[in-house]
């Protein structure tokens, strides 16, 4: 269980904050259960979740678990045996982003990245299954990174490339 003050991954969603645990009065909620009521960061809003939910939920990853993931992002190879076919794709992709673990999603962002280089010399297009994981892939994990780190989620990239000259 997660403590009221809490930074947590709370699915897509990406980071949030525990703001109350308990029973909320709002119409259609089960009464017999328990609520995290949680406040994205990046999002405007208010979330409603019991505490038992099927929704992955997690511990935000820490400064130090960034840098070391980041730091080892040179050694993290791209190669995923994606399928071809493109809805078999899609389950890939989607069981590696819907993780939510931040090497699954270095993982997704490198393979995709690759392939981008190597359409382009080929003069061909991305798949748009592969595209629209990458951009969820790169939309959570710099989410999270820029939390930790204390930087923009614009800045995450830049800040990722140079961590990766200096090394």
């Amino acid at each position: 269980m997660f403590s009221v003050n809490e930074y947590v991954i709370y699915g897509s969603e990406g980071v949030c904050k525990v703001e109350s645990i308990g029973h909320p009065d709002i119409a259609g909620l089960d009464r017999n259960k328990e609520y995290y009521t949680l406040s994205p960061v990046y999002h405007p809003g208010k979330i409603y979740t019991p505490t038992d939910s099927t929704i992955l939920m997690r511990r935000v990853i820490t400064k130090n678990q960034a840098e070391e993931l980041i730091g080892g992002i040179k050694d993290v190879s791209h190669e995923l045996d994606v399928p071809k076919d493109a809805k078999l794709a899609n389950i890939f992709y989607r069981d590696m982003v819907r993780s939510y673990e931040c090497p699954n999603l270095i993982r997704v962002i490198k393979h995709v990245f690759h392939k981008q280089r190597e359409c382009a010399a080929e003069k061909k297009n991305v798949p748009a299954v592969d595209m629209k994981f990458f951009k969820m892939a790169e939309d959570m994990l710099y989410n999270e990174f820029a939390f930790v780190l204390e930087i923009d989620p614009k800045d995450v990239k830049g800040y990722i490339a140079e961590c990766c000259e200096n090394a």
